[in-house]
């Protein structure tokens, strides 16, 4: 195996900036608070109950989710 590469890197070289970027932080004074419903599969605003994507799942994918990795315990 000598003179042989075994391991080699792939990919590409990105070019070294010049300037480094800054970046501005911004304070955020009025914003709206988020919470994950599993039930609904969608982000709900805390304080006004509205849903963020109105998402519906299809149903194969509902069906794939709860025969085969929604595990119910006896």
């Amino acid at each position: 195996m000598k003179g042989k590469r075994i391991f080699d890197r792939f990919g590409f070289n990105l070019p070294i900036e010049s300037k480094p970027k800054h970046y501005h932080a911004t304070l955020l004074e009025s914003f709206k608070e988020w919470e994950f419903n599993a039930k609904t599969n969608d982000w709900n605003n805390t304080s006004t109950g509205e849903a963020l994507t109105q998402y519906s799942m299809p149903s194969n994918l509902q069906a794939l989710l709860e025969n085969n990795i929604y595990c119910k315990s006896k």
